[in-house]
């Protein structure tokens, strides 16, 4: 059973499979510095979130409507940044499992 030949899970997005798969195979990149960007960019938005909740809150704003804001944002960008990686780690499966066969 090989990557290429079963269908993708209905949450990874087929353009941004194809794309990291290309951009892989074209450029040779290492997985380790793209998993180490993704999830440092992802900390420091969530963390920019948060400052920005808390700080609205410290100057007298409605917590319990910031929170809720807050708490969606962090979970529509996180499950975002989640399906991006999911895609990025597929695209890499599939890249290898293509070269093993060759």
């Amino acid at each position: 059973m090989t990557l290429p030949n079963t269908p993708r899970p209905w949450y990874i997005i087929d353009s941004a499979c194809d794309g990291y798969a290309e951009t892989i195979r074209s450029d040779k990149a290492n997985l380790e510095m793209l998993r180490t960007l993704k999830i440092l960019r992802s900390i420091i938005v969530t963390l920019g979130i948060i400052a920005v909740a808390g700080y609205a809150v410290a100057q007298g704003g409605d917590p319990t409507i910031l929170g809720a804001l807050a708490l969606l944002t962090l979970g529509v960008y996180n499950g975002l940044e989640l399906t991006d990686y999911l895609a990025l780690l597929r695209a890499y499966n599939e890249v290898q499992s293509a070269d093993s066969d060759d």
